[in-house]
């Protein structure tokens, strides 16, 4: 179903809708909005935004349809007509749930300021919204985590419980006195290899070929147990070395071999079109005068061109 092309003019509201609330809570977060996340102009944050064809696509899909089952038990199901779906989406602008906005150029936005990169464009909010399928929309609107009460209550208790520690048992303060030293006692351990690992390369450095490295991937960007796999190393820095050179030695023959190969193929193109002019342009006996004369003056050919 194609969807139409309309501008309209709404009046916002500071009221939330419970209409309103409950769509923006079943449609934020379905997979066909494909949202992508862009740096809103009013606030510099970043935000989650969507095209208005993905929004239409989001309401007529099942996984909407249940949701909506949770959030709008009370309201019927939303038609699956598009003028039905475009009053529903006003009704989201109406409520600042949704904002429209426009992707920035990324000159302009740098120079502005933003921080922005290839995948997190630059949003500049718009005053007008327009209904039309490539139109952009900005959420401005997070639904509550039904387990955020339940955070909360966690977050006090645990508060509450470092605060009275004075008064924990005796079993519970030796409890925590170990597992403090063991967690203290495994840093100075990862600083005490880090340190020793270094001294070892160095000297090897010094008086070896080849240097030794005790857990090479100890930082590396792996998993905690490969950090230390394998246990020992030996760098040969000769080989490191012969790689650059035949890099560089590649560069090089490919910025030589491009000259050669354009002079080859350009230039000699003015004997093969000279003789057929001349073919047209002249008579029987005129062609037969040019294939005497060629005979004494021969034209440069591609293969006098390469030798020169």
């Amino acid at each position: 179903m194609s969807t139409q092309q309309t501008e309209k003019r709404v009046p916002l509201s500071n009221e939330k809708n419970p209409v309103a609330l409950g769509v923006a809570t079943a449609v934020r977060y379905n997979t066909l909005l494909k949202q992508r996340q862009g740096v809103l102009s009013t606030t510099k944050s970043k935000v989650d935004f969507f095209r208005f064809k993905r929004f239409v696509r989001a309401v007529q899909s099942p996984e909407f349809q249940k949701q909506q089952a949770k959030h709008l038990k009370d309201m019927p199901p939303i038609p699956n007509d598009i003028n039905a779906i475009n009053q529903i989406f006003v009704l989201l602008i109406q409520n600042q749930l949704i904002v429209p906005v426009v992707k920035m150029k990324t000159n302009v936005a740098k120079k502005q300021g933003y921080q922005i990169d290839k995948n997190t464009p630059a949003l500049e909010v718009q005053q007008k919204a327009i209904i039309q399928p490539d139109a952009y929309y900005a959420w401005n609107f997070t639904p509550l985590n039904p387990l955020m009460p339940l955070y909360s209550i966690l977050a006090v208790i645990a508060v509450f419980t470092i605060i009275l520690f004075p008064l924990w048992p005796l079993w519970m303060r030796k409890g925590v006195w170990y597992l403090s030293t063991a967690c203290l006692c495994l840093v100075g351990v990862f600083f005490g290899t880090a340190i020793v690992r270094t001294i070892i390369y160095v000297i090897t450095w010094a008086t070896m070929k080849q240097q030794f490295w005790l857990f090479p991937n100890l930082f590396a960007d792996v998993g905690v147990l490969d950090s230390f796999k394998p246990v020992y190393e030996w760098e040969d820095p000769s080989k490191s070395k012969k790689g650059k050179k035949v890099k560089k030695a590649k560069t090089v023959d490919e910025t030589v071999a491009k000259p050669t190969v354009s002079t080859t193929t350009t230039a000699p193109a003015t004997a093969p079109t000279n003789k057929i002019e001349e073919i047209k342009d002249t008579n029987t006996s005129a062609v037969q005068s040019t294939s005497t004369t060629s005979t004494k003056r021969r034209e440069p050919t591609i293969e006098d061109v390469a030798e020169d």
